[in-house]
């Protein structure tokens, strides 16, 4: 004859109190709250890939408009090095012989709102 195999002792589960199945719950929403932020993150992230910098790029207001008559007067032999647009202006970066500088020029006017020379400073 064969002889009984043993059982397994059973484990007793702790009863189900009010505190165990409150955490039981908050794990469940935490859990559900990282999936959604998740979500959030990748969706936003797949917008604006999708978008490809069409935000903010067009200028639709009439005060952004160049000028019809707006010069820069550079310095003889200058280069523009570098140029930026913020609002109404327009910042242009510049190299010459005589040194390098920064105009300023507004565009609805058209008028040069400033210049600055850069120097070197000199030392102390």
């Amino acid at each position: 004859m064969s002889q009984p195999t043993p059982r397994a002792p059973e484990i007793a589960l702790p009863p189900d109190t009010p505190g165990v199945r409150a955490l039981k719950i908050a794990i469940v929403v935490m859990g559900a709250m990282i999936v959604l932020g998740l979500l959030t993150i990748i969706g936003r992230m797949v917008y604006l890939a999708s978008a490809g910098g069409k935000q903010g790029s067009s200028l639709t207001s009439s005060s952004a408009r160049l000028a019809p008559n707006a010069k820069l007067a550079l310095p003889p032999g200058a280069h523009v090095k570098h140029v930026a647009l913020s609002g109404d202006r327009l910042v242009v970066h510049y190299e010459s012989a005589s040194g390098s500088g920064i105009a300023v020029l507004d565009l609805a006017s058209g008028n040069q709102v400033s210049r600055v020379e850069i120097v070197p400073e000199v030392p102390r």
